[in-house]
């Protein structure tokens, strides 16, 4: 676990969101969007674009647009512990602090594309890359 208000130049870490369910809806939440966007100093390490696999573990989705500045991931969550499906889901994006400066981190939004019931952000903050 690193403190993401300074992280020093170079250093490669993970960004990690989990997303679960906190209502009393009974049904699967169909169609997220979980939108992470990272300051511009901070670069994304896209194992695709290199040709490579990323050996990050994450929870299933239905796809995944990895952009110059932001992460776009689509998923499904169902209601609870039934045949092997949970109503957790983790996903992780690998960066790297590559300029240093003072920047923003904006919030992390998720909710459903077509129900707006479901919805939920994390505050942005000030980060810093020394």
């Amino acid at each position: 676990v690193i403190d993401a208000a300074q992280i020093k130049q170079g250093v490669d870490f993970i960004a990690e969101v989990t997303v679960k369910r906190s209502t009393g809806f009974s049904f699967t939440f169909d169609e997220l969007a979980l939108t992470q966007i990272f300051p511009s100093g901070w670069e994304i390490t896209n194992a695709r674009m290199d040709g490579g696999v990323s050996n990050l573990t994450n929870s299933p989705l239905d796809y995944q647009d990895v952009r110059d500045d932001r992460v776009m991931t689509y998923f499904d969550l169902p209601p609870g512990k039934t045949q092997n499906k949970t109503d957790t889901r983790v996903y992780r994006i690998q960066l790297n602090a590559a300029y240093a400066g003072k920047y923003y981190l904006p919030a992390v939004a998720c909710e459903a594309m077509y129900d707006n019931r479901i919805q939920a952000t994390a505050p942005g903050k000030w980060v810093e890359v020394i």
